[in-house]
């Protein structure tokens, strides 16, 4: 009833626009034409196995039944079938061929006359078979193929929508991780920043503690201490007490800002000569000072050091221009080195050694310099020291001696053979307690006259008292101690199993166009023991290139080069300078930087010529390009260098070191020589060192 009203309503409405009303008449003819055809290919589709047998039926029959050469056409079936095997499969084909076979032989038993072409009716039946057999073989064939081809095609868009899948997924996967990664890289971003101001907050306490720690105790234990790499142990090490005579008295006379004031300046110089012979300040009591060598730091030479600095801070005290007197005591021996202390620590040393430095320092002459016997062992081939007599000095009846010992050497200087004059002088040593000296004497009147009783009195009366006179008592000691005033350095030049009076006649002035400080290089060379190195080396390389006829420039660049060339050696650890073991790969990296560091070290003293600088970099190149630091060869290396390499190693080898026996020149330019043809030298400059010995 709705419907009919619906039609009714339709049917009514009036057309406003005819074209409208044709348009959607034409849409509703097209849509039903379209649904028309759509069922007759769903019809088709779906028994389409069996339209295309009654196709090959119909074919067949119209075939057989119309065309005249009917055995000639039967080709013809194998397109249909193979077509029919390529797109609906096996099963089909097979059964459309089977037909049409079956159907072939309907129409050759019905009517056999018109197959029998110029053949016998066994040809025809046997042509029929093999013609059938290779139809439904092939429809077979095609349709096996082409359901494997499908089945392939299948997989294939299987696999392909698998992947399309996967690549949404994958897509998806792709967006979420960006999108955690953009999170995830603003959170370590944001971590980071936190973790940077962390360090920074770390970092700014960390400097602040090390300059806390570093103004109040040495800045090797801050630094240990920091590391956990202080030790509590029981070590040899050398002890220097120092103070100044009759500090107190000034102390009290002037007033306190002025004493402050200068104090504190003599401090710092005095801290500036110790820490530059890598001493360890303990502590300042007032005027006086206690260092250790050898702690914290285990440096083998600290005796050497200790002796260095103390020498140096003499010399410093001169330098400000004050009436102060400095006196020092140096002892060498095992202490306890540690942290003492519960809440507040410092780090220090106890034991004999440092009783008897102080010791030392009590009794030593203002402006002098005292050492116990081990200290004088560790230093007596580098430093001159003369025994200290056992009495004060301030004897009135001292002086009239000491004229009369001056007065008689000079007439012993004239007649050294005057038996008389010996004896005197003998007598005068032993009155001044000089029990050596005057052993010395009485021996030189045995040797001219055996017999002499004068003499063989006063040589056993030397030797009775020698310890007793020469050898001081200790407080804190039961024996009497050897004791030895520092006088200065020993001048190598002068060794001649080192050097040959006729190189040290002829060039030993050039040492003094050398107008560099040795303190500039001396505490390097005390920690292998080889004082004196630097201004040898210079010594003899400038002679060499004299020889050679170069230039006042390049002899000049030459001498200075010569002389500062080792001041890199600060950057390398004390461990591979002060033994003779074989470096490791790492550690022979760290030794082959110390030429470019003598350089730019170098630079700051205000020296940049490049000749000098190139004399300096290439002194460990080696005639045969096995050297370092660029593996310069032959001529490629300059020929300062060259000449400077070969002075080097020859003042190596004949000075004294802690981990090598000393070598006499005449070896040791043998030994250059061997290595000279090994290549590592250059000849001619082997040649010039050979006749500047007179070799």
């Amino acid at each position: 009833m709705m419907d009919q009203e619906s039609q009714t309503q339709l049917e009514v409405q009036p057309v406003n626009n005819p074209s409208e009303a044709e348009t959607e008449i034409e849409i509703l003819r097209k849509s039903d034409a379209f649904s028309s055809m759509g069922v007759i290919r769903d019809y088709i589709f779906r028994n389409f196995e069996g339209i295309f047998i009654l196709l090959i039926l119909v074919s067949v029959s119209l075939i057989n039944y119309f065309i005249y050469s009917k055995v000639a056409f039967l080709n013809f079936y194998f397109l249909p079938i193979m077509i029919a095997g390529y797109f609906l499969g096996k099963k089909t084909a097979v059964l459309g061929a089977f037909f049409a076979t079956l159907m072939i032989w309907v129409f050759v038993l019905a009517d056999k006359e018109n197959y029998l072409v110029q053949t016998g009716e066994f040809d025809l039946y046997f042509n029929l078979i093999v013609w059938g057999g290779f139809l439904i073989l092939s429809a077979w064939g095609v349709g096996s193929l082409s359901e494997r081809f499908r089945s392939e095609l299948k997989n294939n868009k299987k696999l392909q929508n698998d992947l399309s899948k996967e690549k949404a997924l994958l897509k998806i996967s792709n967006q979420e991780l960006n999108k955690h990664t953009d999170q995830l890289e603003m959170q370590v971003a944001e971590r980071t920043q936190e973790l940077e101001r962390s360090h920074r907050t770390i970092e700014t306490l960390k400097t602040k503690v090390e300059d806390t720690l570093f103004s109040v105790m040495d800045g090797n234990v801050a630094r240990m201490m920091i590391e956990g790499k202080l030790r509590t142990e029981k070590r040899r090490i050398s002890v220097l007490f120092s103070d100044l005579k009759d500090f107190t008295s000034y102390s009290d006379t002037h007033p306190p800002e002025q004493v402050v004031d200068e104090l504190n300046t003599y401090l710092n110089k005095m801290e500036e000569s110790i820490i530059k012979y890598f001493g360890h300040i303990d502590k300042y009591m007032g005027d006086g000072i206690m260092v250790e060598f050898g702690a914290p730091i285990n440096y083998q030479m600290h005796s050497l050091m200790a002796v260095l600095a103390a020498l140096n801070m003499q010399s410093c005290l001169k330098e400000l221009n004050t009436n102060w007197e400095m006196r020092i005591g140096i002892a060498t021996g095992p202490s306890v080195i540690g942290l003492f202390g519960s809440k507040r620590k410092s780090y220090s040393c106890i034991g004999d050694t440092a009783n008897l430095a102080s010791r030392l320092e009590n009794i030593c002459d203002p402006g002098g310099v005292f050492i116990d016997e081990e200290t004088y062992s560790d230093v007596k081939p580098y430093i001159l020291a003369a025994q200290v007599n056992n009495f004060a000095g301030q004897r009135s009846s001292d002086e009239v001696l000491e004229k009369k010992i001056k007065r008689l050497e000079t007439d012993l200087a004239e007649t050294p053979d005057n038996i008389d004059n010996l004896n005197a002088l003998g007598n005068a040593y032993f009155e001044m307690k000089a029990a050596s000296a005057a052993i010395d004497c009485f021996q030189k009147v045995l040797k001219l006259d055996p017999d002499n009783t004068k003499a063989r009195l006063g040589f056993a009366d030397a030797n009775l008292k020698k310890e007793e006179f020469e050898k001081i008592a200790i407080k804190g000691k039961k024996d009497r101690m050897a004791v030895y005033r520092v006088i200065g350095l020993i001048d190598n030049a002068l060794n001649r199993s080192k050097i040959p009076e006729i190189f040290y006649d002829k060039y030993s002035e050039f040492a003094a166009k050398i107008n560099i400080p040795d303190e500039v290089i001396l505490p390097i060379e005390s920690i292998d023991g080889r004082i004196g190195h630097g201004k040898m080396v210079a010594t003899l390389a400038y002679a060499m290139a004299d020889v050679m006829e170069l230039s006042l420039e390049e002899k000049e660049n030459l001498l200075i080069a010569a002389f500062l060339h080792d001041v890199g050696n600060a950057i390398i650890p004390s461990e591979l300078l002060d033994n003779n073991r074989k470096l490791t790969p790492a550690e022979y990296e760290i030794f082959k930087k110390h030429p470019s560091e003598s350089c730019r070290l170098i630079k700051q003293m205000g020296y940049q010529s490049e000749s000098l600088l190139e004399i300096v970099a290439s002194h460990h190149e080696r005639w045969n390009g096995s050297g370092y630091p660029n593996g310069l060869k032959g001529e490629e290396i300059p020929i300062g260098g060259r000449i400077l390499a070969v002075a080097d190693t020859f003042d190596a080898m004949t000075s004294k070191r802690l981990y090598a026996e000393t070598w006499e020149y005449k070896s040791a330019i043998r030994e250059i020589e061997k290595e000279t043809k090994t290549g590592l030298y250059d000849p001619r400059c082997l040649e010039v060192l050979k006749e500047l010995f007179a070799i």
